[in-house]
């Protein structure tokens, strides 16, 4: 591994670098805080998914704001029309989640379920038309993967949404952290000179 990232800081770009130097203890600070948060969105998961339901809501209604805005940007009344009426259903939509976050992780979950069903789908047959090319095998048990807890999901739902967001959240902020963590080590022996 020390020999990798010998490799890789000698071929890094001079400025990355030195972005790397100056922010590895903020870059370690915040992976540590992703992996704590994400082993808590593990254990209390029900949690975790209100709280999702919650933030992905704010998101909404702030892109709501902006699609308002980019709405009298179009040449057209009709197109006008339309992106406000795409504006006011997101507003709408991301303050659904925000009133009643336990039925929006129920909606989330459900559309869940079914984006790993059909992605699972989606990746069996990529892999199986590319059978015999380099990395085919491993789409393939991706969407094997993608398939069965697509399946789990469904199978269990309305239940699932006491667990399956905030299960993925919380793997998703481990991993997260994982690579923050690991980037901020590459930017600490950088600043040590090592």
């Amino acid at each position: 591994m020390v020999r990798c990232m010998e490799m890789s800081s000698a071929s890094m770009d001079l400025r990355i670098q030195e972005g790397l130097q100056r922010s590895w203890k903020a870059l370690m600070a915040v992976g540590v805080l992703a992996i704590f948060i994400g082993c808590i969105a593990i254990l209390v998961p029900a949690v975790a998914a209100v709280g999702t339901a919650i933030f992905i809501g704010w998101i909404l209604v702030v892109a709501g704001a902006f699609l308002v805005a980019g709405a009298f940007m179009a040449h057209s009344i009709g197109s006008v029309i339309l992106r406000l009426i795409w504006a006011l259903l997101t507003v709408i939509v991301g303050l659904w989640l925000i009133v009643e976050p336990h039925n929006g992780t129920l909606t989330l979950t459900l559309v869940l379920g079914i984006y790993f069903l059909f992605m699972g789908l989606t990746r069996i047959a990529v892999a199986f038309a590319a059978r015999g090319q380099e990395g085919a095998g491993l789409v393939g048990l991706s969407g094997v993967a993608g398939l069965l807890v697509g399946i789990l999901v469904l199978a269990k739902f309305p239940s699932s949404a006491d667990w399956a967001i905030g299960l993925l959240v919380g793997i998703d902020l481990i991993f997260a952290g994982w690579t923050l963590t690991s980037v901020a080590l590459v930017g600490r022996d950088l600043a040590r000179g090592t």
